[in-house]
Formats: structure tokens, C-alpha cells, sequence
């Protein structure tokens, strides 16, 4: 493994998640175990910790503990009646990150789709801040909740979790974008963000440009890492993006994992 990473780290990353779904349980742990190690970011260096633990702020949202007056005024205006989405309240938010991962499993979850989806997570993993959390959901025609939002930043369990992932069939988009909202409402953290691992071609889907629309309007990002470079896909994850008030980047190759996020995720 150590000498195949020298000549084609691409190779390696594949034949090792090759490996962690082995027929052999001592074979597939030791891959799995392999795959926690990898070393996918950069360390961190001069850079300080967030400053303080929680701040309040204002969010069209009927869940906080006290009602902003003055914003729900601002947000009704001169309308003669009172709507739901008037009402603003204030609540404690982290001054972390709450981000999910968003893994499209349909079709054929192997090779680079599967060793894209652990490095991309192991990538996530390690970025983790105390103050962070981290979900995992997974998605073809129904949605499946990997890991749920938490700040605990060990990778081991997540990266099982993609190695035992089957998936296949359709693509719900609109379905994996939906629960991806689940999981953030579930934090919070001043800063939100889904990554979404897909080739954005919905196969099965109601229009998923209202859900990702919907995140924006939440507050979050939807950030995209687009899988395949053939012109309807790549168009389809810049309008995914562009809704969801993120941005896009390419990732057609493994390696390409690490890099990505960092580029999308600052």
C-alpha cells in the first residue's frame, strides 16, 4: 500500500476501500483502520481557536426563546396581516461549524464513489474544532442517517458506516436535501453548511432547486462536489449550488477529496 500511494495515490485510496469491504473480517478491519489514518489535511498552524462559545442571534425562526419585536415588525412592513414567516426570535448559537455531508449512494456505491465519500469524511473529520459538529446522511431513493449532527470528531465510525453503506437505485435529491435540513436543525452552530457528494442528475426526484433554496433561506450553504464532468451534471450541481447560496467544485478523483473541501469550505 505504502509504495502503490508513492506511484498512484488514486490507486491506493481505491484499492484500499477495495479491501475494507473484504470477505475476510482481519483484512477488512485492517483496511477500515488504514483508512482512519490517512493523512488528508493539512496541519493547522497559526491559525487560533474561534473566539467564545455561543452568541445570540436573530433568525426567522418560531423556535427560539424570546420574539425580536423589532425584526418581526421590519419583516411585516406594511402588510395588513400577520403571516408566520413575519415572526423573529433570538436564540444562544455555537460559534462553531454544523456541517453534513451529503453522500449520493445511488447506483453502484464502489470504487471512486466509495473512496471519494470516505476521504471527503476523513477530510471532515480532521478539520473538526471543538466547537464543530458533523452529520452524515447517505441517499438514493430513500435517506439514511449515517451519523447524526455531533461534535464528537472521530472518523472511525463514520468511515465504517460508508463501508457498509449498499445503496443503489434512483436518486432522490429533493429527499437527501430535506433530511440534510433535518440534521442541521438539530445544531446550533452561527455557521451551516451541507456538502453534497453527487453527480446532481435527480433520476427520481421531485425539483430539488425548492430544497436547496429552502437551506439557503435557513441560513445554511449547500456546497457541491460534483462527481462527473459531463455538461448536463455539471450544470445541474451549479444550479444546486447557486440556490442553496454555496458553491461548486469538481471532484473526479479520489485525491481530489481534501482539496476540495478545503477550497468549498474555507
Amino acid at each position: 500500500m505504502a509504495d502503490l500511494a508513492k506511484r498512484d495515490p488514486d490507486a491506493a485510496t481505491r484499492l484500499l476501500t477495495a479491501l475494507g469491504r473484504a470477505f475476510d473480517p482481519k483484512l477488512r478491519a485492517a483496511a477500515r483502520a488504514l483508512a482512519c489514518r490517512l493523512p488528508v489535511a493539512a496541519p493547522r498552524a497559526g491559525v487560533p481557536d474561534r473566539p467564545g462559545t455561543r452568541r445570540m442571534v436573530t433568525r426567522r425562526d418560531p423556535t427560539g426563546t424570546d420574539i425580536d419585536l423589532d425584526a418581526t415588525l421590519a419583516a411585516r412592513g406594511a402588510e395588513p396581516h400577520w403571516r408566520a414567516e413575519h415572526l423573529h426570535t433570538r436564540r444562544w448559537r455555537s460559534t462553531g461549524r454544523a456541517c453534513v455531508l451529503l453522500v449520493d449512494a445511488s447506483g453502484s456505491v464502489a470504487g471512486d464513489e466509495l473512496a471519494v465519500a470516505v476521504l471527503t469524511a476523513s477530510a471532515l473529520a480532521q478539520r473538526m474544532r471543538p466547537e464543530d459538529e458533523l452529520a452524515v446522511v447517505a441517499f438514493w431513493s430513500q435517506a439514511v442517517v449515517l451519523r447524526p449532527m455531533s461534535a464528537d470528531p472521530r472518523a472511525d465510525v463514520v468511515i465504517d458506516r460508508l463501508f457498509d453503506l449498499q445503496g443503489g437505485g434512483t436518486t432522490d435529491l429533493d429527499l437527501g436535501l430535506r433530511t440534510a435540513a433535518q440534521q442541521l436543525a438539530r445544531s446550533r452552530a452561527a455557521a451551516r453548511d451541507v456538502l453534497l457528494l453527487s453527480d446532481g442528475m435527480p433520476t427520481d426526484s421531485p425539483d430539488p432547486l425548492p430544497a436547496a433554496a429552502a437551506l439557503a433561506r435557513a441560513g445554511a450553504h449547500l456546497h457541491v462536489l460534483s462527481l462527473s464532468d459531463a455538461p448536463e451534471s455539471t450544470a445541474n450541481c451549479a444550479a444546486l449550488a447557486a440556490a442553496g447560496g454555496g458553491r461548486v467544485a469538481p471532484l473526479h478523483r479520489p485525491t481530489q477529496a481534501p482539496a476540495a473541501v478545503r477550497t468549498l469550505l474555507g
